[in-house]
């Protein structure tokens, strides 16, 4: 019998979760965590529907509101772009008329790719003893860590230019419905094991 400890310890640093279980013949946990279609792809994926819904507060601190500058120069293209004149609330992130649906929008490619688990840009690798989860929409990083920014002309009538920076909206923190859902599948797998 090989035992195992797992310490799962979010970007918040809120909070620090230890799973222990001990398992027969655990070689490696390609089983455990299953394919892309499987339950713990689908804990991970509803897990970021609840993030994007609660605007990160699922995960940790909730998101930064709009600065500024992205109200004046950033909503105005994604209002024009979605055909409404407000955006609804929980709509940070979100490329859709209705945030709150659990549906993909025409044009969303960031939503998709953390919470449908068939879109091409939604990353679930498992190899051995490692899994990668996340994103390949390749901006999703800048918001993850609030890096970069979004340049465009001040007006039509003016010249110039004006870079609205990338907020910290973190896309990737584990929270307490993905660990929840992991703690359980872990218990179940130690109970057949025992």
């Amino acid at each position: 019998m090989s035992s195992f400890k797992i310490t799962m310890k979010d970007n918040s640093h809120q909070g620090i979760y230890q799973l222990e279980a001990a398992i027969r013949n655990c070689q490696d946990w390609v089983d455990f965590w299953g394919p892309v279609d499987g339950q713990m792809s689908q804990a991970w994926a509803n897990s970021r529907m609840l993030m994007f819904a609660t605007q990160g507060a699922s995960t940790g601190p909730k998101w930064p509101g709009y600065t500024r500058q992205e109200q004046r120069y950033w909503l105005p293209i994604k209002r024009w772009s979605l055909g409404v004149k407000t955006i609804q609330p929980g709509g940070i992130l979100r490329w859709n008329a209705k945030p709150q649906s659990q549906t993909k929008a025409e044009k969303e490619r960031l939503w998709p790719s953390f919470c449908l688990v068939n879109d091409p840009n939604y990353v679930y690798t498992v190899t051995g003893n490692k899994v990668e989860l996340g994103s390949a929409v390749p901006y999703a990083a800048n918001h993850d860590k609030g890096v970069g920014a979004y340049t465009r002309r001040t007006s039509r009538k003016k010249s110039g230019t004006v870079t609205i920076p990338t907020p910290k909206r973190p896309l990737v923190r584990f929270g307490d419905p993905f660990i929840d859902a992991v703690r359980k599948a872990m218990m179940d797998l130690a109970m057949m094991q025992a």
